[in-house]
């Protein structure tokens, strides 16, 4: 009996995935299935961990209907990182889940910059920041110690749903690293910074190398999804590595770069290097690290303009097949290099590396009579990509690490225009994949890997990933960019920094 399916599961922020795929790469079939995000409070995000599992065993059930189950090799989970539940004895979730977008640890997060800020980030790669885990849960033990001297348990999303699918407790090196408690070079929880935190080694599931079985489905997990006991259940990444090899970035010179709610770029490299500049992670690839660069407001920021400014057009596109995306970029088309411009730094969700301040917020200059939201929404596809600029810049400065070409990835890379703004500012060939859904596929060339299919993950990435287009810079855009990037927009933020903070400061609570 032949096995050359593989399925690829992303549990998400928003939705869980499962998507089927060939062992060349080739896309079979996909189902999702949303998952809840929860606010009680104004800077709290959470979700049921519950939810993890039903969205994704629903999806799973759903997809493998379209398919001969017979041939289906293994299946491989990606996830949202950094977001974790805490768990009782009996492995039942004691609250909800925090995610990575909650911001409710502030001052936990500044207490640690202050103490030991440098200390954590050389072990973990990670600088102190709101959206790791390791100041979510000192909150808990600040602000829910019933709770926190309860816990059995904290676990991340890929390791809730090996369990849930195997009854094995184990997760992925690149999968619990986000967290953030993580000693990344010697692949081991670090018991430094579990004592910052006032948790245990015991509380923590087991690490294990990406592409390892954790176990086969159990009788339980297959009824739920409606396949046979015993599938190899395979331990992915997170979905940034996973996205990682799913573009073919399994060696240094090539990025990729995400566009998707938050903006997220991954550069491989063979060693492991910390610094402000960027986080870093352990790789999927044996034996690797990713120094990785975070914009929080990603499309996000696309999607608060078009609630903000485009309610009449969202209406519209509502009742065609047109998207409010689509139209608004046939408008910021037609705003020509020299024409009036708007300059916008993409700060709607604070700044990550390098500055790592939490108090920052969008600017937008250059306003005039003559400026409308064809403009205003132009600048924020291209602000974004100035300050990814900027993050390649600090990147190489830190690590030495020379970036050849660009693959582009999520909801964002559908579009040609920023596509092409990317080339152009980053002065570098942007390509497009075989395939958006690079985070899927990642996990199914690990699966794949796991079940011999291939020799490594290198070889699976060849033969399972494709370029299918690519755009190189335009000589004359690229020297427009450049003056304004040069001369404003790198002096900008360093020049107003501490007006803005104290201007949020003065208007929060």
């Amino acid at each position: 009996m032949k096995k050359d399916l593989l399925i690829g599961i992303d549990c998400s922020t928003t939705a869980s995935k499962a998507i089927v795929w060939d062992k060349r790469g080739t896309y079979i079939a996909e189902k999702r299935q949303k998952i809840p995000l929860i606010s009680p409070y104004p800077e709290w995000a959470e979700q049921p961990a519950e939810c993890w599992w039903d969205s994704t065993a629903d999806a799973l059930k759903s997809v493998v209907r379209e398919i001969d189950r017979s041939r289906i090799a293994a299946i491989g989970i990606t996830h949202q990182r950094e977001t974790f539940v805490p768990l009782d004895g009996d492995m039942k979730p004691l609250r909800n889940g925090i995610t990575w977008v909650d911001t409710r640890s502030k001052t936990e997060v500044e207490m640690m910059k202050k103490t030991c800020g440098d200390k954590i980030n050389n072990i973990s790669g990670r600088y102190p920041n709101l959206y790791a885990s390791n100041s979510k849960i000192m909150w808990l033990r600040e602000h829910e110690p019933s709770l926190f001297k309860r816990t059995y348990k904290y676990v991340d999303v890929g390791g809730y749903l090996l369990y849930r699918f195997t009854g094995n407790g184990v997760t992925s090196f690149p999968s619990a690293c986000p967290m953030g408690i993580v000693d990344i070079k010697e692949h081991r929880w670090s018991e430094e910074i579990m004592l910052l935190l006032g948790v245990q080694r015991e509380q923590f599931f087991d690490l294990v190398s990406p592409g390892t079985v954790a176990g086969g489905l159990t009788a339980e997990a297959a009824a739920a999804v409606g396949l046979p006991e015993g599938i190899p259940v395979v331990a992915g990444g997170g979905d940034g590595q996973c996205a990682s090899i799913g573009a073919g970035v399994v060696g240094e010179g090539r990025a990729s770069l995400n566009l998707g709610t938050a903006v997220v770029s991954q550069l491989c490299s063979n060693k492991y290097k910390p610094g402000k500049a960027y986080r870093s992670m352990c790789g999927c690839m044996p034996d690797t690290y990713i120094n990785e660069t975070l914009i929080a407001g990603g499309t996000l920021t696309v999607s608060w303009f078009i609630d903000a400014f485009g309610q009449d057009i969202k209406h519209l596109s509502d009742m065609s097949s047109i998207t409010a995306e689509q139209v608004l970029e046939v408008m910021a088309s037609a705003v020509k290099p020299g024409d009036p411009r708007l300059l916008l730094v993409p700060y709607w969700k604070g700044a990550a590396a390098p500055s790592w301040d939490q108090f920052a917020k969008g600017i937008v200059i250059g306003w005039s009579e003559n400026m409308s939201r064809a403009h205003l929404y132009r600048a924020v596809l291209e602000g974004i990509t100035f300050e990814q600029r900027y993050l390649y810049e600090e990147t190489k400065r830190v690590s030495g690490c020379e970036l050849e070409d660009i693959v582009l990835l999520g909801g964002g890379a559908k579009s040609p225009l920023w596509r092409r703004i990317v080339a152009d500012i980053c002065g570098i060939p942007v390509h497009i994949p075989h395939t958006f859904e690079a985070t899927c596929l990642g996990a199914a060339m690990l699966a794949a890997y796991a079940v011999g299919l291939y020799k490594n993950v290198a070889d699976a990435a060849e033969h399972m990933s494709m370029i299918r287009e690519t755009y190189s810079p335009d000589m004359q855009n690229r020297n427009f960019y450049m003056k304004i990037y040069e001369k404003v927009y790198k002096r900008l933020f360093p020049k107003i920094r501490e007006l803005v903070d104290e201007f949020t400061k003065l208007t929060t609570s």
